[in-house]
């Protein structure tokens, strides 16, 4: 079973100073599958507050994590 992170480019991050605009990435979480799509589905069964807080699957982005010992 492979892990996966997610992150998405939807949303808005505020800098303590406000008059600047911050274009970034946010991290929505990590999940584990067979493949992207199913710890995609895994990631979206255990957190339901990202569908809820209006995420949109199309904008998810996900990459395996890779660790080397």
């Amino acid at each position: 079973m492979n892990e996966y992170i997610f992150y998405t480019t939807e949303g808005q991050t505020l800098a303590p100073n406000v008059d600047f605009d911050i274009e970034n990435c946010q991290v929505l979480g990590f999940a584990k599958g067979d493949n992207a799509q199913q710890a995609e589905d895994n990631l979206l069964s255990a957190y339901p507050w990202v569908t809820e807080a209006g995420f949109s699957r199309d904008y998810i982005i996900s990459c395996q994590v890779v660790t080397r010992i």
